[in-house]
């Protein structure tokens, strides 16, 4: 989504502040959507996770303000090199002063093009909280949004828990470490605590076609709350709104990362292992509609990679979990490329 020479990344929406007036604030899901989720959903909806602010202009100094409505954190990228982290505490425009690294110019622009992105790109990303852009500031230098060809050609649609919403790590989550790899566009779909694949979500999802491949991590939000049967009768409408709206595209459902309740005999461990053999029997139903299985114990193979919570990964797991889902989908779309009929 382009508005004033400005490129929202990761926005279904894009609407008028609801923080402060004159600012612009960018949705992950769609107002419609949004207010279909339950009470928690709604509110993670808002959060403006994965969402950038990308732009290029020739100005060695940008100021970027913004106001965000909880207390926390923007990440600086200079396309995909890290430039800065900046604190943003919550109700207080804050800007940010931006300086092009002079460095730059004893490199060939070439060999500065990291994950895909080209080295012209400015890219402010928002952490975890509902944040409204106010102002880019470039000094009287023209701002434009970024070319296709300075962005990565490949984009990644990510559906899942808190895991992928990136609990304690964004920008540093499993699917930004595996995007970085692969050299591919992430869009962060993540709801913590509130992946519940409710029909409205799924049509949201569906809606939006500017994306390459799919992941749906499924059923850690539902176990404690939802039966088996209507596990299946949510993930089931996903894959068939996915196939129809998207034939042909890949899709990987991923089954629950090992977590404190994977080996015991509580419900929630009883649950959890069937939702993963629904996860099973329905990606084995849609083999020929592009779909794979991803095992999350072969993603996080142990509690290793957790934190003491015993369900989040920590910073150590999200790269090894990174690692090891770039190689799984680097294979499985390649085998996919391979299994297609030649034009």
């Amino acid at each position: 989504m382009i508005r004033d020479g400005l490129y929202f990344h990761n926005a279904a929406e894009l609407a008028e502040s609801g923080i402060v007036s004159g600012g612009l604030q960018p949705y992950r899901y769609t107002q419609q959507a949004r207010r279909a989720l339950g009470e928690r959903g709604r509110m993670m909806a808002e959060e403006a996770t994965g969402c950038e602010v990308r732009f290029v202009t020739a100005s060695d100094n940008v100021r970027v303000t913004l106001l965000a409505e909880q207390d926390g954190e923007v990440a600086v990228y200079k396309g995909g090199l890290q430039h800065s982290l900046h604190r943003v505490p919550a109700g207080i425009a804050r800007t940010l002063h931006l300086e092009r690294p002079q460095r730059f110019d004893r490199f060939e622009p070439a060999s500065l093009r990291v994950a895909g992105f080209a080295p012209d790109v400015w890219r402010v990303v928002f952490g975890r909280h509902p944040v409204s852009l106010l102002r880019v500031h470039a000094f009287g230098h023209p701002i434009r949004a970024p070319r296709p060809d300075e962005m990565p050609s490949r984009r990644w649609l990510a559906y899942g828990s808190s895991i992928t919403h990136g609990h304690g790590v964004y920008p540093h989550s499993y699917i930004d470490h595996a995007a970085r790899r692969l050299q591919v566009d992430v869009y962060n779909k993540g709801l913590s605590g509130s992946c519940w694949v409710e029909k409205e979500a799924v049509d949201d999802l569906t809606a939006c076609g500017d994306w390459d491949f799919a992941t749906l991590e499924l059923g850690v939000n539902m176990r404690e709350r939802f039966a088996p049967e209507t596990f299946r009768e949510r993930a089931r409408y996903a894959l068939d709104r996915f196939a129809e709206r998207h034939p042909g595209k890949p899709l990987f459902l991923i089954t629950a990362f090992p977590n404190f309740a994977s080996r015991d005999d509580s419900t929630s461990g009883e649950r959890e292992r069937r939702f993963n053999d629904i996860l099973r029997e329905e990606a084995a139903r849609r083999s020929r509609d592009a779909v794979a299985l991803l095992e999350g114990a072969d993603i996080a193979p142990d509690v290793g990679a957790l934190t003491c919570d015993l369900i989040h990964p920590g910073a150590f797991g999200n790269i090894a979990m990174g690692e090891r889902l770039a190689e799984q989908l680097a294979d499985g779309l390649a085998g996919r490329s391979a299994s297609r009929p030649a034009d």
